[in-house]
């Protein structure tokens, strides 16, 4: 497959180059685990500096070479420049002296200095302290700096940069140059977490698991199975974890099976050792207080092989004794992250668990998106309970199966809710068994119709069950039975009010994940699950309206039940969070939803990951930011595909259509459009965003009637169903286009339905292009664009002029403010047939289009990122391929394509 990917790592790179090309230059020393990549660093560095003209003096420092004198010196004074001394002191006063006469010239790069024998050492302080000579040291955590090497230090003549591992964009992109495709999320996560992003590492897992052919492509991405770390690597740590104290060791092997070790679980007679065990460079502490005091702290291995090393001693059997001895201390704690881990350690073990702690671990491990350990628990639970133990195997099937439909494994999950339906059914008491079985058609719905992508299927299934469940039942189901109507095509859904059931507040202090099996345990957890999915069903729906204070609302009282019921609606916080967005958008505060997508879409792992890049991509979108608005909606439709909670997968594969439409890709549009599953289709959501991609690609064809009859259809469905917040948006498409009277009726009509800022922004917008209203437009500018709407802002103000010709301060204005937009707008790239019959290119299109709308060639110039004298070589061209003679027949010739 080729030799490993090098990740570059410019940031660091480029403080290294500019601190030893600085004059005076200062010596740098990088500084971190093993294998972390200081020597590629460094290398990097070194190589950035030869190509200015820097000569390198390479030094490579062992530890069999300590005791041996200049002996990391040896290779240099060998050379053939200094044959002629026969004395070693002589050649190293003659290599002093030369490097030290053009110091500026040179750059030495150490590799591993705490390494160097003691005259070398003091040679590289010599050149480094008397002479000033560029210096670039590595130094690993382990190895003590002593000696002259110490005396740099001290006397502040270097700076010292720890170097972390890779972030979890680097280790993706490492992978994915490695492996030909994108790695699965949950491969990603495992091998980051494993390996703590450390290159070495990193590389030696994937090289092992390729020679055991543990790689292999999937559904999601590429799969790598982990194998066990090669000895060699763990020899590198092997002989420093040797000078532990018996009681250093006992401690870092319970961090090795247990981490990261909350430190409220750390004995006061540990302290000390735990104190040590940090001095020394081999535990981190994360949190409150140096060692890692305070509730909120944790311990853990300060590189990711001492835990293989460590455990790499022992037998199977003392790492299962290892292993329930630090479960048997995290059960005392009450965090349930902490009782998770302990769980999982004691079913590692092959300890004893009981049922009901092992099928709450299922279902948390399910909450938290663990969903192969929630498989595994649920299937412990299977094997050995009983048929008398109906309630605990219909839960156990159901956790089952909603583990395997995250993972994508659709039959096998359609089978398990079978078996779940069938248990449920079979359940003692009657409440008990309407209960779970409701609880088991909520996941079975979500699974039909965002798996399957079967929102009719999932309905019609839901529908036939009422009549078997009782009210709690049936109001823990009615939300997403209209959201999967909705889905369907049913336009009656939105002009329903959902509201949450009364009476139905959890009671204080409710663990969910308590995990009580009773009939009223399982009737409590439906009646205040029924309260989150009525708040989910009732946001969702008014947010989709417009109706900003009833969605404000909802969110609220579905914030608190959300945390409680996770393990009955498991992504409850994520469905509050985007109608928590929507209702910023509504408000016409595109800053401040733009800033709660990204800071969601940071966290890492999150299986909300697909929504965020979809909001942002959207977000740039209609800013008119296509070259930021591309790559996040073809990440957003990898990551649907992966894990869609919110049957967002159709609408955005049509947003990647439309963006692709609009930059001229038309192929790939067409692509997207017709990865469109036939069920999307019913989607109004869906067809909105379709019918803009199917309108900007019959605008680059010519053919913008059939695109403004389109967008036109599809904005009055949207109205008519109360999809009043999305159909705005297309309206805005509509008014980038041309004016059109009915879509003014329409967003007038939404808007007086709504009372939402943004939807009566777009209705004044539809009322400046309608009537031609170039005051209007340029006055608009702002709002449009602080409400997201940067393209139609820009639109609007570049056809103002062709509206008022005769008022040249309007004019202006409005031409100044297109010209501002214009520095963050892009317009859609369409083969023009002007462009295509003169042979104009793309960048002299550009600038002809540019200057055509009366743009200054310093302006061109600034936005296209050229120079002037570029910009008025590319008009030459273009007045001669036009046949035109300035700016002025320009702009007659262009008029109509502008």
């Amino acid at each position: 497959m080729g030799s490993w990917p090098i990740i570059a790592r410019p940031d660091h790179v480029d403080r290294l180059v500019e601190a030893l090309a600085a004059h005076p230059a200062r010596a740098q020393m990088l500084r971190g685990p093993s294998g972390v990549g200081k020597t590629t660093v460094a290398a990097a560095a070194a190589s950035a500096l030869a190509a200015k003209g820097r000569t390198i003096v390479p030094v490579v420092a062992l530890d069999e070479l300590r005791d041996v004198p200049l002996g990391a010196l040896s290779p240099l004074l060998a050379a053939a420049r200094f044959a002629p001394h026969d004395d070693v002191a002589d050649r190293l006063q003659e290599l002093i002296a030369l490097v030290g006469a053009h110091a500026d010239t040179y750059l030495l790069v150490v590799d591993d200095a705490p390494l160097l024998d003691p005259t070398s050492a003091a040679a590289l302080y010599q050149l480094v302290r008397v002479f000033a000579v560029p210096a670039l040291l590595t130094a690993r955590d382990e190895h003590p700096i002593t000696g002259a090497l110490a005396r740099l230090l001290h006397e502040d003549l270097v700076t010292v940069t720890e170097v972390p591992g890779l972030g979890l964009d680097e280790t993706r992109e490492l992978l994915r140059r490695r492996l030909g495709a994108d790695p699965r999320p949950e491969t990603l996560r495992t091998l980051f977490e494993v390996t703590n992003g450390n290159p070495l590492f990193l590389r030696e897992l994937v090289l092992s698991a390729e020679r055991s052919g543990g790689v292999h492509a999937g559904p999601y991405g590429v799969e790598l199975d982990p194998s066990r770390v090669p000895p060699h690597i763990i020899g590198t740590v092997a002989s420093r974890l040797d000078t532990l104290r018996d009681d250093e060791r006992r401690f870092a092997e319970l961090l090795a099976v247990a981490q990261p070790w909350p430190a409220t679980a750390t004995r006061a007679e540990e302290r000390e050792t735990v104190d040590d065990l940090v001095a020394g460079g081999f535990v981190v502490a994360s949190g409150e207080g140096a060692s890692g005091e305070g509730d909120h702290a944790h311990l853990r291995l300060a590189h990711p092989i001492f835990a293989e090393a460590l455990l790499a001693g022992l037998e199977p059997a003392a790492r299962n004794r290892l292993r329930e001895a630090a479960a048997r201390r995290l059960l005392d704690l009450p965090s349930p992250p902490v009782r998770f881990t302990a769980v999982c350690l004691l079913l590692d073990a092959g300890a004893t668990v009981t049922r009901d702690d092992t099928l709450w671990a299922a279902r948390y491990a399910h909450a938290v998106g663990d969903h192969e350990r929630a498989i595994a628990a649920a299937d412990r639970v299977l094997a050995t309970a009983t048929d008398e133990d109906a309630p605990a195997l219909a839960t156990a099937h159901v956790t089952r199966a909603a583990a395997l439909s995250a993972l994508g494994r659709v039959e096998e999950a359609d089978e398990a809710f079978a078996r779940a339906e069938e248990r449920a059914r079979a359940s003692g008491g009657a409440s008990a068994a309407t209960e779970t079985l409701a609880l088991v058609h909520l996941r079975w719905g979500q699974h039909t119709a965002l798996r399957r992508h079967e929102p009719r299927v999932a309905a019609d299934r839901m529908v036939s069950i009422l009549d078997d469940l009782d009210a709690t039942g049936r109001a823990l189901l009615e939300p997403d039975l209209a959201k999967w109507r909705l889905m369907a095509g049913d336009h009656e859904v939105l002009a329903a009010r959902a509201l949450p059931p009364a009476g139905l507040d959890p009671a204080p202090g409710t663990d969910p994940a308590s995990g009580s099996d009773t009939a009223s345990g399982t009737t409590d957890a439906a009646e205040h699950a029924a309260g989150l999915t009525a708040a989910l069903g009732t946001a969702m729906i008014a947010t989709m309206a417009g109706r900003i204070d009833e969605a404000s609302a909802a969110i609220a009282t579905g914030r608190p039940l959300a945390a409680r019921f996770a393990e009955v609606v498991p992504y409850g916080t994520s469905l509050l969070d985007l109608s928590a967005f929507l209702v910023d958008v509504a408000r016409g505060r595109i800053d401040d939803a733009r800033a709660f997508a990204e800071a969601r879409r940071l966290e890492p792992f999150a299986e909300s990951s697909g929504v965020w890049s979809y909001a942002l991509a959207l977000i740039h979108l209609h800013g008119g930011r296509l070259h930021d608005a591309a790559p996040l909606a073809v990440l957003a439709v990898d990551q649907l595909r992966w894990r869609d909670f919110t049957g967002l997968l159709g609408p955005a594969l049509a947003l990647a259509a439309t963006v692709h439409a609009q930059r001229g890709d038309r192929a790939s549009a067409r692509a997207f459009l017709d990865a469109l599953e036939p069920a999307h289709h019913d989607d109004v959501k869906v067809r909105l965003q379709a019918a803009e991609a199917q309108a900007w690609l019959a605008v680059s064809e010519g053919d913008s009637e059939s695109a403004l009859a389109v967008l036109t259809a599809a904005v009055r469905e949207g109205v008519e169903a109360g999809h009043l917040l999305l159909a705005a948006l297309t309206t805005t498409v509509v008014l980038r286009l041309s004016s059109n009277g009915e879509v003014l009726d329409l967003v007038a009509r939404a808007a007086a339905m709504s009372g939402a800022p943004f939807l009566e922004l777009v209705r004044r917008a539809a009322e400046a292009r309608e009537h031609h209203d170039a005051v209007a437009a340029v006055e608009l500018a702002p709002a449009l664009t602080t409400a997201g709407l940067g393209a139609l802002a820009f639109d609007l103000v570049s056809a103002a002029p062709a509206w008022e010709p005769g008022d040249r301060m309007l004019v202006r204005r409005a031409r100044v403010t297109a010209s501002e937009l214009s520095r963050t707008v892009v317009s859609p790239s369409f083969p023009r047939h002007a462009r295509d019959d003169a042979g104009l290119t793309e960048r002299e299109w550009t600038v002809a289009t540019a200057a055509a709308r009366r743009e200054r060639s310093r302006e061109i110039a600034e936005r296209l990122g050229v120079s002037v004298r570029t910009v008025d070589n590319h008009l030459s061209n273009i007045y001669r391929k036009l046949g035109v003679r300035g700016r002025t027949e320009l702009e007659r010739e262009l008029r109509e394509f502008l």
